[in-house]
């Protein structure tokens, strides 16, 4: 799942930024979507993270530990990236160690090898994280592959990825 606001998406670090003011608005402090914006894009300006600033990521000159802390406050974060991040990294999981449940979250754990590529030949350790992961890091290449295929890298193919989300399901176990 991803936030767009005005016609921007939010990265993790934008997210945390507004974070308070949507609590404020589930919370009736805020009325309308015009002051939700205007409260959001205020609180993104003095988080120094306003809509449209730059979140490009560093290039392969970065060392892994730049990259991976440029992904965590820039990037794409969803909790099997995140998962991965941690393990990769072998810093406690703050929220255990989710497997991607769907192709979009598949789609933010292939964003990350992809700035961190030097990641792709150590999925297969992602077995030790449970269940869910010991099918999918048995069977990454061939559910990256369907996946990009099917949909491309962020979804620039196409906006569905029922083939994918078949085999990610098989891989797990789950009955389809």
């Amino acid at each position: 799942m991803s936030i767009v606001l005005q016609g921007h998406k939010l990265n993790q670090r934008q997210l945390d930024a507004i974070t308070p003011i949507m609590n404020d608005f589930m919370h009736g402090k805020i009325k309308g979507k015009k002051k939700l914006e205007q409260a959001c894009a205020k609180a993104l300006e003095a988080a120094g993270c306003a809509l449209g600033y730059d979140t490009s990521m560093p290039g392969g000159d970065a060392t892994v530990e730049q990259r991976a802390a440029a992904w965590m406050r820039d990037g794409d974060v969803g909790m099997s990236s995140r998962a991965i991040h941690d393990h990769m990294l072998g810093v406690p999981a703050r929220d255990g160690y989710a497997a991607p449940a769907d192709p979009d979250d598949l789609n933010r754990c292939i964003k990350l090898l992809e700035l961190i590529p030097e990641w792709k030949p150590r999925m297969g350790e992602m077995a030790q994280r449970g269940e869910q992961w010991v099918g999918l890091a048995g069977n990454w290449g061939e559910i990256c592959k369907c996946f990009l295929d099917e949909v491309g890298l962020d979804w620039c193919k196409g906006n569905r990825a029922p083939k994918t989300y078949l085999l990610m399901k098989q891989a797990m176990g789950e009955r389809t």
